[in-house]
């Protein structure tokens, strides 16, 4: 039996989380074997019937195609371009120029605060994020109280077949007239019930027992102290006051209709899945704030790239402005120069704009973290020093779609809704049967004018009494019954359904990860590429600047327009560079190992509620 404490559960980081990106998934075991990770494999099977389950094998197959079929992994391929071959003798000049030569890190103006004054800088790593995510995240305490209410469901349900102790005494006084009959004439009355006045102490005291099977089986012994007002003719009452104890015995049965443990425990295996269920629903929510959380970390790394991109344009465009204006007596036109200076005055409302938004970012990923020495209303600002990964990630895809079906936390609770509507169906088909209960007791008595003799006739005399008896009961037409075991064939049915959805959601949420990783590791080259022709545009430019004679307006607008280019270029790749690292992190939450994947595990301990 549990202890009545209830059990919370506890996450923790115990490592670093793994920050290698080559996927080396191998599970072991069929693909129909993914009930194992919910704990009702054997349930389902002894539940449901072959139909089912070939239409459950089938499900799978369809869903996944030709992705389950064994095959070797491959690994996402970086999009060629000749770019980087023709380039590759300025590779390490081009890699510093422009916006990704500046400091994103430590230091950064990231503008005022609300209260006017420049925010604290907080380091933050990955795993610090998402450690304090998974300790502290609302969503997540919510999720370990529900599986905990879920433990006290299964003990409520354990608890119907517990012994159960029971007393009860009272005292009766009753003083009621009698009619009399007169048996010789004279006025000489007979009392016809002796018992009129009377005094009646009773203290009884046993337990009580339900079974598995329907049964109830309840033991008591009875102590009575009885007293009765003599009659008014000779006769008299012996003995009196008299001690009537017992030892009494009851059992039902029912033979039918609510026999056997399939019904008996129904509650109590439904509880189990219950809580199978709210562990899952916990383990959803812990894989989807770890992927958040890595995607909320990295849109922080994204927005402090753009206003380090948004700063590095005011400032070189300044510069340019500052041309511009020292040539207005020359061969500037007074347009050319507004021109300018609109495109300054542009790119510092861009800066603006890249401060709001790291902000916002920085508020998000505190409130996903919930970190007590971070509150969102906090001046202070994060500094992400974790940089994206850029390797290639190797996976096979029957791998992947093998391990999602069987950790996938949607289509484990699908499993166990199954399971629910069969338990269900084997409630329903009892309650069809005609009620049929087999009822029993028996009792020994003991009667005396001493209390401690009393109990000792219980032994000694034949004083005993004892009864059996059977209540039959049948509907004509047993319509309610066979309309709710219609009813509980129909919720399987649908419960079916659920779970072909659950995997066909499971499956197209796999495939759409790993095309979302692999389309975004080929980003990573593309943008890569573009940056680097991007970088030599301005790295020619800034060649001609320094050969030619005279710096036409033309050549200053041509100016802004390629420094805009690279900027933009520098943000894509930075941005691709985070799409990647999310995609796998999404990748791992759908599979239903992106716990592992950050060395979290789940401890379940008992402890005492506080209140």
């Amino acid at each position: 039996m549990h202890s009545p404490h209830t059990r919370t559960i506890f996450t923790f980081i115990v490592a670093p989380p793994l920050r290698a990106v080559m996927v080396a998934i191998a599970l072991g075991g069929s693909v129909l074997g993914l009930p194992f990770a919910t704990g009702c494999k054997n349930a389902l099977r002894q539940d449901a019937d072959a139909e089912l389950q070939r239409s459950l094998d089938a499900t799978i197959a369809r869903e996944s195609g030709s992705a389950l079929t064994p095959g070797s992994g491959f690994q996402a391929a970086a999009e060629t371009s000749s770019v980087f071959e023709s380039l590759k003798g300025h590779r390490s000049q081009l890699d510093a120029m422009g916006p990704q030569a500046a400091n994103a890190g430590v230091g950064l103006n990231v503008g005022p605060d609300l209260d006017g004054k420049a925010p604290r800088e907080v380091i933050l790593t990955l795993q610090q994020a998402v450690s304090s995510c998974v300790q502290n995240n609302l969503g997540v305490q919510q999720a370990r109280l529900e599986e905990a209410m879920s433990q006290a469901e299964i003990i409520k349900a354990e608890a119907v077949f517990d012994t159960v102790l029971f007393a009860k005494g009272g005292y009766q006084r009753s003083n009621i007239p009698q009619p009399t009959v007169d048996l010789g004439g004279g006025g000489s009355g007979f009392l016809l019930n002796p018992a009129a006045d009377k005094r009646i102490a009773t203290l009884e005291s046993g337990f009580e027992q339900r079974f598995a099977t329907g049964g109830n089986l309840a033991v008591s012994t009875k102590m009575q102290r009885q007293e009765f007002g003599e009659p008014t003719n000779s006769d008299s009452i012996s003995p009196n006051p008299s001690y009537l104890n017992s030892v009494n015995l009851t059992l039902s049965q029912p033979l039918l209709r609510n026999f056997g443990t399939d019904v008996n425990l129904a509650s109590l295996r439904i509880s189990r899945n219950q809580d199978r269920r709210a562990l899952q629903g916990l383990r959803r929510s812990l894989l989807d704030t770890v992927a958040r959380t890595e995607a909320l970390y990295w849109q922080v790394y994204v927005a402090r790239a753009r206003l380090v991109s948004a700063r590095w344009l005011l400032s070189v465009g300044e510069d340019v402005r500052a041309l511009l204006e020292r040539r207005r007596e020359y061969d500037t036109s007074l347009a050319q120069y507004a021109d300018a200076v609109s495109k300054v005055e542009d790119r510092r409302a861009s800066v603006i704009r890249a401060e709001r938004d790291l902000q916002r970012a920085v508020n998000e990923l505190k409130r996903a973290m919930n970190d007590p020495r971070l509150p969102v209303g906090g001046s202070e600002t994060i500094v992400v020093v974790d940089v994206p990964v850029d390797q290639p990630i190797r996976c096979s895809v029957a791998d992947a779609m093998t391990t999602t079906l069987a950790q996938n936390p949607g289509v484990a609770m699908a499993l166990l809704s199954i399971d629910d509507a069969s338990i269900g169906i084997d409630v329903a088909d009892n309650g069809r049967l005609p009620q049929l209960d087999l009822e029993t007791s028996g009792a020994l008595y003991g009667l005396t004018s001493g209390f401690g003799d009393s109990w000792q006739q219980l032994g000694d005399n034949d004083w005993l009494e004892w009864a059996v008896g059977a209540t039959f009961r049948q509907p004509i037409g047993n319509r309610a019954a066979e309309a709710e075991y219609r009813q509980a064939r129909l919720a399987r049915s649908r419960s079916v359904i659920i779970y072909k959805t659950a995997v066909q959601s499971a499956v197209l949420d796999v495939r759409n990860a790993l095309q979302d990783a692999f389309a975004a590791y080929r980003l990573i080259a593309q943008t890569r590429a573009q940056r680097l022709a991007a970088a030599e545009n301005m790295r020619a430019l800034a060649l001609d600047e320094e050969n030619i004679a005279q710096l036409t307006p033309e050549f200053l607008a041509l100016k802004f327009f390629r420094q805009d280019g690279l900027s933009a270029t520098q943000i894509s790749e930075a941005t691709a560079l985070a799409d990647y690292n999310v995609a796998i992190a999404n990748l791992y939450a759908v599979m239903g190992t992106a716990l592992e994947r950050n060395r979290i595990e789940l401890s379940l301990v008992d402890v005492v509620p506080s209140n």
